[in-house]
């Protein structure tokens, strides 16, 4: 038997060659930073270096994940995958804010040990590798903006918040060592950890608050279901819309379905009501995926208290 070839009016799939080429140069740049800021933060005994370290490897692996997710986003829908494997980055862009959560609790523990059990810190050494990582991470920062604005990515955002949270890592570090220097007060190192990581934590919210949204097939945050429903019930002919689903697959990627009942009257007239309903969610709010189905008052089995609040 011949495989059936299945087709879409809407293309699942995702193809995002800038993406794919920022994620790849920046997972490059990040990894060999990481392995020198963990050498530096070993040496000069620095929490704020090793906590850095430590969240930068974080982001080698959330950016391998989220390349993993664009493979699987750019591939062809299948039978068992009607909706093709969008949602895959969705699933990693949740696991990259999770592991900023577990990363800035990770930073507040040893933070909070260090201020029970103070080290001494080599400031000198902090400076460099703290000054080194400022660029790098100013430079890494500025490619997801721009990677951001010409492609809308979930992943690319993740990865952006890991970046700021380590931009911020830098400059806490080169501030706790200046402050060290002139203070010789060596608790500044873990407060200042202990700031950078409640601003981890903020970002590692907003990427899991985001994914959930999605993954809970919650109504997308930029639309109101009250409004679209209205502006379908005053298309001509249609009495009502009820089983109404508005939700995304992935970022920017929306479907919704509905029931729209039509007047018996103009029973003729369905399908073309229905392609006015479709054309004008398309042009008022971008919805290219939707499914409507067709009801009558007399032929649906709708029950008498509906039949009575419509009519």
């Amino acid at each position: 038997m011949a495989r059936r070839h299945y087709f879409h009016h809407v293309e699942h799939r995702k193809t995002q060659a800038h993406s794919k080429s920022t994620l790849w140069l920046s997972l490059m740049i990040t990894l060999f930073f990481t392995v020198v800021e963990f050498v530096g933060g070993i040496v000069s005994n620095s929490l704020a270096l090793l906590s850095d370290s430590f969240h930068m490897l974080s982001d080698v692996l959330a950016l391998g994940l989220s390349m993993v997710a664009i493979y699987f986003a750019n591939k062809k829908p299948t039978s068992n995958y009607t909706f093709g494997f969008l949602r895959f980055e969705i699933l990693a862009a949740f696991l990259n804010g999770l592991a900023l959560v577990i990363i800035s609790l990770w930073i507040f523990y040893e933070a909070i040990m260090r201020i029970i059990y103070p080290k001494p810190v080599e400031s000198g050494l902090m400076l460099v590798v703290a000054t080194i990582g400022l660029v790098v991470n100013i430079v890494l920062t500025v490619i997801l903006m721009r990677s951001l604005k010409s492609e809308n990515n979930i992943n690319i955002q993740s990865a952006l918040w890991h970046f700021i949270g380590d931009l911020l890592n830098s400059v806490g570090v080169i501030v706790a060592v200046i402050l060290i220097y002139f203070t010789g007060i060596q608790m500044i190192d873990p407060i200042l950890s202990m700031i950078i990581a409640a601003v981890i934590l903020r970002g590692g919210y907003k990427i899991i608050r985001n994914a959930w949204i999605i993954l809970m097939e919650a109504v997308p945050t930029t639309f109101d279901t009250d409004e679209i429903i209205e502006t379908m019930i005053s298309v001509e002919r249609v009495l009502d819309v009820h089983e109404f689903h508005l939700w995304a697959i992935t970022t920017e990627h929306y479907s919704l379905s509905a029931h729209v009942v039509l007047d018996s009257r103009h029973s003729d007239d369905a399908y073309e009501t229905i392609n006015q309903l479709e054309r004008l969610l398309k042009e008022k709010y971008g919805l290219q995926h939707t499914t409507l189905q067709i009801e009558h008052l007399d032929i649906n089995q709708l029950d008498e208290q509906y039949f009575d609040h419509v009519k």
